[in-house]
């Protein structure tokens, strides 16, 4: 039986191996892995160690998600159920307080009205000073109810701010993209940061998106991103990395010559101009989707800024000549 000074040893030697910081998240993704408690975890650690035995920092975060309890998703649900029960508690007070607004509305008709014959004399002066002992009694009734109200608002918009600061650092920390599934441009930069060597990146625009928004509508607008991330997704192997770069912009991230890379661009340009998707409720089909492509070589690390504004500059050319094309067009 292994000592925990033989996993401790073990987990740390993965950490420099892999070149991951040693975060509480990190450490507990290696140690469980040496410890072989999780076979789960280790074969889905494996697979993505694949032939090129890289495994970078979004990658090492996202097995730690799926399958160490993932407490930052346990955060975001736990924001999402005070924000439930601050909305029920709201809701109630709202309602009690419109209740007392009621009963007191009611109150002052009923009391304004015995005292409507004050001006010819029918009222007595023990009933004038019962009536306005009961007015300034359901005024000060009413009075705390508001105050209720105003102490409760106030302590809720305190509460909703706080929950907003802790959503925003949620969001901030997460590393996939909601809406397509793939890693965001967080994971990218954690990414293109840890490689090192020469490696190529892919930086693919759908064209004229902004024209099918327009024409269908925002919700099949994003049908078509998952459709392009769906292709993405199929496309990638080999230790290669896709991203969702930001908007309609997409990145893959591999450790391949600008030559092999160019190549495989084309291939992925193929797959999305099959990408086709129809508004179940309209029966509206939207169809030849093209993109324009950009491809460069360079340095990670510190030196990825500058591959990233290769690949950029090469997306742009891609457009000026008339977009649907992948650029630079030969090597």
């Amino acid at each position: 039986m292994r000592s925990v000074y033989d996993l401790f040893k073990k987990t740390l030697g993965l950490l420099s191996k892999y070149r991951l910081p040693p975060t509480p998240e990190h450490y507990a993704l290696w140690y469980v892995y040496v410890s072989e408690e999780n076979p789960e975890l280790n074969a889905a650690v494996d697979q993505s160690l694949g032939k090129d035995d890289q495994l970078g920092p979004s990658s090492a975060a996202l097995l730690f998600q799926a399958h160490l309890g993932d407490a930052r998703w346990r955060d975001t649900q736990a924001l999402t159920a005070s924000l439930d029960a601050l909305g029920q508690e709201l809701s109630s007070t709202l309602h009690d307080t419109r209740q007392d607004t009621a009963q007191f509305q009611s109150a002052l008709r009923d009391r304004f009205g015995r005292l409507g014959g004050i001006e010819e004399g029918s009222v007595s002066l023990d009933l004038l000073l019962d009536e306005v002992r009961n007015l300034v009694k359901d005024a000060k009734l009413m009075e705390g109810s508001a105050e209720h109200l105003q102490n409760r608002l106030q302590s809720a918009e305190d509460e909703v701010n706080r929950l907003r600061e802790a959503l925003a650092k949620s969001r901030e920390e997460a590393l996939v993209d909601v809406l397509t599934g793939l890693r965001n441009r967080r994971a990218f930069d954690m990414e293109l940061e840890a490689m090192d060597g020469s490696v190529s990146l892919i930086l693919l625009d759908l064209d004229h998106f902004k024209t099918v928004n327009d024409t269908y509508g925002h919700l099949l607008g994003d049908q078509v991103l998952k459709a392009a991330a769906r292709q993405l997704s199929g496309f990638v192997r080999d230790g290669a990395l896709a991203f969702r770069f930001g908007g309609e912009e997409f990145a893959v991230l591999m450790k391949e010559p600008l030559a092999v890379a160019r190549r495989k661009a084309e291939t992925l340009r193929i797959l999305v101009s099959k990408v086709s998707v129809t508004d179940r409720r309209t029966g509206q089909k939207v169809g030849n989707i093209t993109a324009s492509i950009g491809v460069a070589e360079g340095a990670a690390g510190k030196q990825g800024l500058q591959l990233v504004g290769m690949a950029d500059k090469q997306l742009y050319e891609a457009k000026r000549l008339g977009r649907n094309r992948v650029m630079p067009m030969s090597l």
